[in-house]
């Protein structure tokens, strides 16, 4: 496994500790978890449970993308095959599989 050579920092203290303490414990999530979430906006309880439990309507058409239908045929005969796939990621993307 890859070790991340980042360190998350928080851009800017909370200020409204309160708020912190209220949605951590009516969400059940960390108060860091919560500061996070904050500094990017979301600032309630929807907000946050909407971020953490997205559905259908966040996720893009795929076939929006260009040649994915060129992509997925070519999938479909290398499974078909027994070929070997291998999926590459860069290191943002949690990790690189194969």
């Amino acid at each position: 496994m890859l070790k991340s050579r980042t360190k998350w920092k928080l851009n800017e203290p909370i200020v409204d500790h309160e708020k912190v303490t209220n949605l951590s414990k009516t969400l059940s999530l960390s108060s860091l978890f919560i500061e996070l979430c904050l500094q990017r906006g979301l600032d309630s309880k929807e907000k946050i449970e909407q971020f953490i439990q997205p559905n259908e309507t966040w996720i893009y058409d795929p076939y929006l993308m260009h040649d994915m239908e060129r992509a997925v045929s070519r999938i479909i005969e290398a499974v078909e095959q027994g070929e070997q796939i291998t999926i590459y990621g860069d290191y943002d993307a949690g990790a690189i599989r194969s």
